[in-house]
């Protein structure tokens, strides 16, 4: 059943996957519709015309036979008006064998009407061998309702061949009426009518092969150039960017082909001219962090030294003293997430991998902020059935991302408790923060990623924040090649999900036990 199963399936990927098979299978198919239905009717129309130029030929031998046997009878009548019945019935069997000589007769019989009384009787003959079981009582009634037309019936004779019964009403005189029949078998008919459609058969099949080659031919050829343009597409996209297609001719192939180049021509020229402004954004990202962070480091020392020294300083100037030192932190978080996304947008971000402990890692990131929570009255727990077997990851960006889902939980949980679950198998390691807070609605979910959007901008957050943290976060887990995933209903909290794959595997499954916010989601 395996086996079937797979040829069954191999078969469709074949149909689905080839235009030429499609266009063969179906030219093959008309094709034979086609022929069998010619087949059939030339068929039935030379069996139709060889029986029925048999059939002709034997009921006029049959209507000659009789006119010669009937006037043998009505001239041996004697001066008396007395016959030698015997006599005249063995010449006329005489006569009839050396007048018949269409092919295939059987034999002939004179019997004798039933239902007569005559002077004389003359008993009824046949040739030797004659198939009387073949006569039918319907045939012979026919006959002797019309005594002057010859009267024919379809048969199959001893042995299996079709045949031709004939039979008409002669005259003897004193003797009374008596019935002429003959048969003939139809063999060589029926071996010719054979022979035809065998022929017809062969021919048909011939031609349906001829017409499948040709079609294959045909199609092969016409989606030669598809199958090339394809082909160097594949190439194209692989990065061979110099790849293009010999043009040949002017027909639809060649326009084809020339509109590919173009095409080709425009992109590559694109993929350069993008190449060259990452390039050129990849240094700016460069120079301008350079650039920023000497005169910053300027600022941030001497904003620092302003800051240690608000307290020798009048009211107004220890206020602005705090004001510079907390917008100056504010400035170089903003700097750093900045040049990270542009880092993201330039496609330099590389991973640097090394082995971890989720759940240590996990319970790392809690402990630093395990003050701040103190100070807005919530308490994070820790839930770990698994994580605890050390993984190859970007320990730095993993740990940025459970730090901005914990940030996060308490500038929303409206200091209730918050959970932080890790679990892991063979293939995935999972990491999730749960608040109990305000939560969000649908449309925010569905924007919370964006650049420097928030779900309520006049909220007053304790850790700081630009806006740019989940969008960094999304992009740490697409460079591990993970997800994450997001719950919430407003006044319920929310739970944000992190599930990254292990040893190369594609599409990971979390294995995590959701917390329930998620489980109700999900239901």
């Amino acid at each position: 059943m395996k086996s079937i199963a797979q040829i069954v399936r191999q078969t469709r990927e074949s149909w689905v996957g080839s235009l030429r098979l499609r266009m063969t299978a179906v030219s093959v198919g008309l094709s034979l519709v086609a022929v069998l239905a010619i087949g059939g009717f030339l068929s039935f129309t030379i069996e139709r015309n060889l029986f029925e130029s048999r059939r002709n030929e034997v009921v006029s031998e049959t209507q000659a036979v009789m006119g010669i046997v009937q006037s043998q009878f009505d001239g041996v009548t004697n001066a008396d008006s007395s016959i030698d019945i015997e006599e005249a019935n063995s010449n006329a069997q005489a006569t009839i064998r050396a007048t018949t000589n269409s092919p295939g007769l059987l034999g002939f019989a004179i019997l004798r009407a039933p239902g007569q009384n005559t002077d004389q009787v003359m008993t009824s003959s046949s040739s030797i061998g004659f198939p009387l079981t073949v006569v039918s009582d319907s045939l012979r009634e026919a006959i002797h309702e019309d005594r002057t037309n010859v009267y024919f019936q379809s048969v199959e004779v001893p042995g299996g061949s079709p045949g031709i019964v004939t039979g008409t009403n002669i005259d003897v005189p004193i003797a009374g009426r008596h019935d002429l029949i003959l048969v003939y078998d139809l063999a060589d008919v029926q071996a010719s009518l054979t022979f035809v459609q065998s022929a017809l058969v062969v021919g048909e099949l011939f031609f349906v092969a001829i017409t499948g080659l040709i079609v294959w031919l045909v199609t092969t050829r016409s989606i030669q150039p598809i199958i090339t343009t394809a082909a160097m597409a594949e190439r194209f996209a692989a990065g061979n960017l110099d790849e293009r297609i010999e043009v040949e001719g002017t027909d639809v192939s060649a326009q084809l082909a020339t509109s590919f180049n173009r095409m080709a021509e425009s992109i590559s020229g694109q993929i350069n001219r993008l190449e060259s402004l990452s390039t050129l954004q990849q240094q700016f990202v460069s120079d301008v962090s350079h650039e920023l962070r000497t005169p910053l480091t300027t600022i941030k020392l001497a904003g620092s030294m302003l800051f240690k020294q608000r307290n020798t300083f009048d009211k107004d100037s220890a206020r602005a003293a705090e004001l510079l030192h907390r917008q100056i932190e504010t400035f170089e978080g903003l700097l750093t997430e900045l040049i990270e996304m542009s880092r993201f947008d330039a496609g330099a971000a590389e991973l640097e991998l090394d082995p971890i402990t989720p759940a240590a890692l996990a319970q790392s990131c809690i402990d630093d902020l395990t003050p701040l929570a103190r100070a807005q009255g919530s308490t994070i727990n820790l839930f770990a059935p698994g994580g605890h077997l050390p993984v190859d990851l970007d320990s730095g960006r993993v740990r940025r991302i459970l730090q901005n889902f914990l940030s996060n939980a308490l500038d929303h949980g409206e200091g209730g408790p918050i959970e932080v679950w890790v679990d892991s198998t063979s293939t995935a390691v999972s990491f999730a923060v749960r608040d109990h807070g305000v939560g969000m609605s649908s449309d925010d979910v569905k924007r919370v990623f964006d650049r420097f959007w928030r779900a309520d901008p006049s909220r007053q957050r304790q850790t700081g924040g630009t806006g740019l943290g989940l969008a960094i976060a999304l992009g740490y887990a697409k460079l591990h090649g993970g997800v994450i995933d997001v719950w919430s209903e407003p006044k319920q909290g929310a739970c944000f999900r992190l599930t990254i794959p292990l040893g190369g595997a594609v599409d990971p499954v979390s294995p995590l036990g959701l917390p329930p916010i998620a489980e109700e989601a999900d239901a």
